[in-house]
């Protein structure tokens, strides 16, 4: 997964602050959707996208080739609220990149969406808003606000590892600060029993994370089991703790080192959701996680998963 900062328009773009409203800040609507080409594949549910100009030199087809699914994306956008007088430059919608378009499809799905040929699109889940000055940006990135706080001239992968060492020392990586940044604006469960866990997470509670869950469970196990793994599934909301895969069947509920699921400890603060490989390292004493929540690993499975050691994870029942 990388972290993409997106340039979607300045002050006198008009044509992307009318292309807002058409596949960003709302969904497609269902007479773009037709203009479709039938050979594109459309990801489920309401669709929304962006595109990069196809500009003459072709550098931004070499962005669209890159940017793939489950990239998230920081769009800094012009705010046309109020007045003009008031608009403003800042970051004002995140989103994880959702689905791509076929080279073929280019032109007619950019027809489709904004009445021109001219990008090159690609697909979004549902855009959550922000509002993010380019200052406050820069100091999520580095507290010295030194790096990235400016209007983004282009469209650019947060790649430089100087700037971004601020950030990979705390989370250990881009995406995952990308993913806890995303995870923080989700609203809070309402259920009671994972109430104050998912709180501390910012997990959601929807349709779709229980249908997860349910297919996640439906698998043999001990009885007792099958309300374990739901319990951590939605907790964790769908995700490994440490890699955030979230592919239902690559995923197992764990009980940490020192819980037996026959002495009764089968609650949330009783389990880990780990990738079944990750799971395996940490039955075998391969991987550990530490009481503060750092990942370590052994020397024998360092060689194979060199950027999950020394991760920091957020897991239910320990102070991080």
């Amino acid at each position: 997964m990388a972290v993409w900062i997106i340039a979607a328009g300045g002050l006198v773009d008009k044509s992307a602050i009318d292309n807002y409203s058409r596949t960003l800040s709302s969904s497609i609507s269902a007479v773009r959707r037709a203009l479709i080409p039938a050979g594109v594949r459309l990801p489920l549910g309401d669709l929304y996208a962006w595109g990069f100009p196809d500009t003459p030199k072709g550098g931004n087809r070499k962005k669209i080739a890159e940017i793939a699914i489950g990239d998230v994306c920081f769009f800094c956008t012009t705010n046309t609220d109020g007045k003009r007088k008031n608009w403003k430059n800042a970051y004002h919608w995140v989103a994880r990149v959702s689905g791509k378009v076929d080279s073929e499809y280019f032109s007619h799905v950019s027809k489709a969406f904004w009445d021109s040929e001219s990008f090159l699109p690609y697909f979004l889940e549902k855009p959550m808003p922000i509002d993010l000055s380019f200052d406050a940006f820069s100091r999520l990135i580095d507290p010295s606000g030194s790096f990235y706080n400016g209007s983004p001239q282009s469209s650019t992968k947060l790649a430089d590892p100087l700037k971004l060492a601020n950030i990979v020392s705390k989370f250990g990586s881009v995406d995952r600060w990308a993913e806890n940044f995303i995870q923080s604006l989700l609203p809070l469960s309402r259920t009671s029993e994972l109430g104050s866990a998912q709180s501390a997470l910012g997990l959601v509670e929807s349709e779709l994370l229980e249908a997860r869950a349910a297919k996640f469970c439906n698998v043999e196990a001990r009885p007792e089991q099958a309300s374990f793994r739901r319990k951590l599934f939605i907790a964790y909301n769908g995700r490994c703790v440490i890699s955030g895969c979230s592919i239902v069947q690559a995923l197992d509920a764990a009980h940490r080192h020192g819980r037996e699921w026959r002495n009764g400890h089968n609650s949330i603060h009783d389990g880990l959701l780990l990738r079944k490989d990750l799971h395996a390292l940490y039955d075998a004493g391969l991987l550990r996680v530490s009481d503060d929540g750092c990942v370590q690993l052994e020397e024998s499975a360092l060689e194979h998963y060199p950027d999950l050691d020394g991760v920091h994870i957020a897991c239910i029942g320990v102070v991080v």
